[in-house]
């Protein structure tokens, strides 16, 4: 009985050892699931994000935009190795989310009302959107339009770019939304209250619900491939979803 304990015991031991992966991307199983052990998403690299209080992402085909919510800056960032390329003054400071519209930038944050459109080579604003109520968090472009994440209503707004129209919103699933991106096809929430991240169809439907990578998930951008996730544990992930 004590030899078959044994062997049990260095059996799992020796599984143990085989399983540890051996190169730098890695399926992850969050610890902060109470089913460790389900894998339901690849963490491809982990960077280390250079600002100090990482918010809202977008990308603009070359580089990630990520807030800094402590200096008010955009970083752009080198995907490859979070490297900050350059930062940009937007026109306020209590920024909290950016988007690109594949030529400018967009920014617009809590406590204000007003959206603007930044050139993505100096700042210089571009346009400014001035909606009738709102406090926004996220934001993102999509399908031709503006989409906005309203904390005082909890929805995303689909506002139109020309004259700042509400033009549709649908319900955020949890309870505050930080990040917003759009894959083409599905809309992404992040909620760092419920440490989740959320996918959405196009009209706001639920398709699946993640627990995030890092305890308090921040932005979100889709590069065309992969997922990112700015954490404010100040890591910036980038994850594959199963499809």
């Amino acid at each position: 009985m004590a030899r078959r304990a044994k062997f049990a015991y260095l059996s799992v031991v020796v599984f143990s050892l085989a399983a540890v992966p051996g190169c730098r991307d890695r399926l992850f199983d969050n610890p902060f699931d109470p089913d460790v052990g389900e894998v339901v998403f690849e963490v491809v690299q982990t960077l280390a994000a250079p600002v100090s209080s990482p918010l809202d992402l977008t990308w603009d085909g070359s580089l990630l935009w990520m807030v800094d919510g402590a200096s008010g800056l955009i970083a752009g960032l080198n995907p490859a190795s979070g490297a900050l390329v350059r930062t940009l003054q937007p026109p306020f400071s209590a920024t909290a989310g950016v988007a690109s519209d594949g030529a400018d930038l967009w920014v617009c944050g809590e406590g204000s009302t007003d959206v603007y459109r930044i050139n993505v080579l100096n700042g210089d604003v571009q346009k400014r959107l001035s909606l009738q109520r709102g406090s926004f968090t996220a934001c993102e472009y999509a399908q031709g339009s503006l989409w906005l994440a309203d904390s005082l209503s909890n929805k995303i707004l689909r506002v139109d770019p020309e004259t700042a129209e509400v033009i549709g919103s649908f319900g955020n699933p949890g309870t505050r939304a930080a990040g917003l991106a759009f894959d083409g096809l599905h809309f992404w929430v992040s909620d760092p209250a419920a440490i989740s991240i959320y996918e959405l169809d196009s009209t706001g439907r639920l398709i699946r619900k993640f627990l995030s990578p890092g305890p308090s998930p921040q932005g979100l951008a889709y590069d065309g491939r992969f997922l990112w996730n700015a954490d404010a544990s100040l890591s910036l992930y980038q994850l594959r979803f199963p499809s």
